[in-house]
């Protein structure tokens, strides 16, 4: 009887011995917090190389590369067909070799026939006519290219002295007469400005007289605004001050 007593606490002693053993391993495999320990990663299938920034979606915290910008293009203003914007301004030096006259553009006050300046003067059939230094840059005729407005002066065999205004437009650089005005005789002109407030428009200020005075007289400085209206420069107002020689 007391044999089979001691077999029987011999077999609850391991019972209890396997049960605690097995708690033990249990509480080793869950960090001992019972939540499930967090699994090793599998080192036979070789670490995974970790996202750096910039490599878009799945690259983990790392910021995503900035798109490129497009790029910007200018388009440039397109031109008049025969304009040339690029050829630049003229110049009033230019004038000094420039046609007056053509076949398709007359002068008043001058000869029939083609003139043209050599070194800002023309001579022939007992006519001079010489290019004044009186002159003005900017658009008169609406195209991209500036253009030229100058004053001409036309000495006959008499005593008279007649005075004019040209605008030359700009041709791919070159002038090209389009427009002109008579100032009459003996009425020199003192300013030409082209880069007045209004659009394509010239102020000439030039001295002249009542209608019932003599033209030898000057009494009047006169400020009038001209536009282009081919083949003439048209003349918009004027303003009159006195004028004293």
């Amino acid at each position: 009887m007391n044999g089979k007593r001691s077999r029987t606490a011999r077999g609850t002693w391991l019972v209890t011995a396997l049960v605690l053993a097995s708690v033990t391993v249990g509480c080793q495999n869950t960090g001992g917090d019972g939540a499930g320990a967090k699994p090793e990663p599998d080192k036979s299938a070789g670490a995974s190389k970790a996202p750096g920034k910039g490599e878009g979606k799945g690259g983990g915290k790392g910021k995503e590369s900035a798109k490129p910008s497009p790029t910007t293009s200018t388009s440039k203003k397109p031109t008049q067909p025969g304009k040339d914007a690029s050829a630049g301004a003229l110049t009033c030096d230019q004038l000094r070799n420039a046609p007056l006259q053509t076949s398709s553009f007359r002068f008043p006050d001058a000869p029939d026939g083609t003139v043209a300046f050599t070194d800002g003067r023309w001579e022939g059939d007992g006519v001079v006519i010489e290019l004044q230094p009186q002159c003005g840059i900017g658009d008169m005729t609406g195209d991209p290219a500036e253009d030229a407005v100058a004053a001409v002066k036309v000495t006959t065999g008499g005593t008279g002295k007649f005075y004019g205004l040209v605008t030359w437009r700009n041709d791919s650089g070159s002038p090209v007469p389009v427009a002109a005005a008579s100032l009459g005789d003996r009425t020199p002109v003192e300013s030409i400005d082209v880069s007045s407030p209004a659009p394509r428009q010239a102020t000439v200020v030039y001295l002249t007289r009542g209608d019932s005075e003599p033209s030898a007289a000057v009494t009047i400085r006169r400020s009038a605004v001209y536009r282009v209206t081919e083949p003439t420069l048209t003349e918009l107002h004027h303003s009159d001050t006195p004028y004293t020689p």
